[in-house]
């Protein structure tokens, strides 16, 4: 394949680097994280693009883009394997460097690499493979992807040219939501911890619009309640639900109505309190959204023995949407009332306690629809979500429930929500 030279954009963060032997995952130890643009400067990475492709080193590279995310962005993969024998050989070799770079149809350029301290590697490594992985968030379309290993103290390197083809959404019901963004957007090398789950390091926005014939007073509310009941004291349980509700929180909040105002809060139904909340129309505040999630708030800061004798209730919620409904309208233009439309994110309610409550009574009852999405964060039998209870609960406001239990349903219920709202 001829050479050909494209401009380079280099994304703002690091791909994700993951280094797997056997079942476990290592990240490697970056005393001065270089930069993307170091790494490829000091690596005769056009040379080779002008050369054939070459083996000199065992490996395997394989390319796959099939999975949508919580985060509704279809997930490219990058993966290299390399037998731990081959690595083993090459000890005292310093360190291996993987470079990556994909060219998208417009001929615009990413790049991203990872480094393997050699003198680290373990003697166990000798039976199993080692794999680098990178992952990106893509849209569809045909890449040209090169991926690079090179020895540098040997002198040894690896290159291979290879069309990579990240295939339509079938049957999208948002066909122009990724308009705009980045055709490749690498992930940071931090694969856990809420960082992760929202994916802070990413800067491209969904494209959204609501266009409405009335004025929209959208309002997205988060459970975010560390309830030992709901999650039996487990963090693991704790942290599966928010690997799904946090992306859900981040994507119904770049939801922009053309005639309206867009808010985001969330919410802890067992302290009755609000760990975040923003009312500026603006994309979400993760530092400060951040903050609401200490690890001081987990559902095992409270046993569950210790909870037996006073069952948790979700009225506060209940509480929460009456103070907003009557906090008046800031939706904007005098004269016109706005509709309210909340969506809740939440989590099945089977273990709350749900006390005889009278109808509520605000004034704007027929102006408010509240769509409620239940995640199923983990695989409990006996559980149907208690929407029966919910409803009663807030009887006679209109509410939409949603189970949700994978990306697909995320998105089929984003669709219907903007047509149902749009339609209004």
């Amino acid at each position: 394949m001829a050479n050909r030279r494209f401009p380079v954009l280099f994304p703002r963060v690091l791909a994700f680097l993951a280094i797997s032997i056997g079942a476990g995952f290592a990240l490697p130890l970056r005393a001065e994280e270089p930069t993307i643009e170091s790494i490829f400067a000091d690596a005769p990475f056009d040379k080779w693009q002008a050369e054939r492709p070459r083996q000199e080193v065992p490996w395997d590279v394989r390319m796959s883009a099939e999975r949508l995310s919580f985060h509704q962005r279809l997930i490219a993969n990058i993966q290299v394997q390399v037998p731990g024998p081959e690595l083993l050989k090459r000890n005292h070799d310093e360190r291996i460097v993987l470079l990556v770079q994909v060219i998208n149809g417009q001929g615009v350029s990413f790049r991203d690499y990872g480094l393997l301290e050699l003198d680290k590697l373990k003697p166990e490594v000798k039976g199993s493979d080692v794999e680098f992985a990178w992952q990106a968030f893509a849209v569809p379309g045909q890449y040209e992807v090169s991926v690079a290993l090179w020895d540098k103290k040997s002198g040894e390197h690896n290159f291979l040219r290879r069309l990579f083809h990240v295939g339509a959404y079938k049957n999208d019901p948002l066909p122009e939501m990724w308009r705009g963004l980045a055709a490749f957007e690498f992930w940071s090398t931090k694969r856990d911890g809420p960082e992760f789950m929202f994916h802070s390091d990413i800067e491209g926005r969904l494209h959204l619009p609501l266009a409405t014939r009335r004025q929209v007073q959208l309002e997205v509310l988060l459970d975010m309640s560390p309830s030992a009941e709901i999650f039996r004291g487990s963090f693991g349980y704790y942290n599966n639900y928010l690997a799904v509700a946090l992306p859900m929180f981040k994507v119904f909040s770049q939801i922009t109505p053309s005639n309206g105002f867009r808010s985001a809060a969330a919410l802890d139904l067992v302290q009755r309190r609000i760990p975040f909340e923003q009312s500026d129309n603006k994309d979400l505040d993760w530092q400060s959204l951040r903050k609401g999630l200490s690890p001081d708030n987990g559902p095992g800061t409270v046993s569950v023995k210790a909870l037996q004798n006073r069952r948790q209730s979700p009225v506060y919620l209940r509480e929460e949407i009456v103070r907003r409904l009557k906090a008046g309208d800031r939706a904007g233009k005098p004269g016109e009332k706005p509709l309210h439309v909340i969506i809740l994110i939440g989590t099945p309610m089977d273990f709350y306690v749900f006390p005889k409550l009278p109808e509520i009574e605000t004034g704007n009852e027929e102006d408010c629809v509240i769509y409620y999405l239940q995640s199923e964060f983990v695989e409990r039998h006996g559980i149907t979500g208690a929407i029966g209870n919910v409803e009663k609960m807030l009887k006679p406001l209109k509410i939409r429930s949603f189970q949700v239990r994978s990306a697909d349903d995320v998105r089929r219920a984003l669709a219907k929500i903007m047509e149902e709202v749009g339609r209004i």
